[in-house]
């Protein structure tokens, strides 16, 4: 009896949890969520890649309402390579590759850059979330 009382109130507490998140509008991460951490000095760069087949629709985005502290990176991106291949800029059906970025830390502090992969056109929650925290030191 005891046992099945501490589960209904870790359940509960779980409940309560997922609530707050929801109301705050963070999505609770899934299980196919990715995240890294990059460690930049002002004036740095790095580079990351996705998987992505944008001939199925699907294209990383970045979401910026999920972002923080955007003002002190640059992203940009740095193309797509089906493949192993080459830059390419119309892709071949079916053929999955890669989508690359670059960041530049601009200002010291802590930015995150939360990616999204979606089909534009859907009003769809994500296939996938990438959640990339860039820690930024002073020159």
């Amino acid at each position: 009896m005891r046992e099945s009382f501490r589960t209904v109130r870790a359940l509960g507490l779980l409940g309560l949890l997922a609530g707050i998140v929801l109301l705050a509008g963070v999505a609770p991460p899934r299980a196919d969520d990715t995240a890294e951490t990059l460690r930049l000095a002002v004036g740095g760069e790095a580079s990351f890649s996705l998987k992505e087949n944008p001939s199925t629709g699907y294209r990383w985005h970045l979401d910026t309402k999920a972002s923080r502290n955007l003002a002190l990176i640059e992203i940009s991106d740095a193309g797509y390579r089906q493949g192993g291949g080459d830059v390419v800029h119309q892709p071949m059906v079916g053929v999955p590759g890669t989508r690359s970025f670059r960041i530049i830390a601009r200002e010291a502090g802590t930015a995150t850059a939360v990616f999204d992969y979606l089909r534009d056109w859907e009003n769809q929650p994500p296939a996938q979330r990438h959640t990339v925290t860039v820690e930024i030191a002073p020159r």
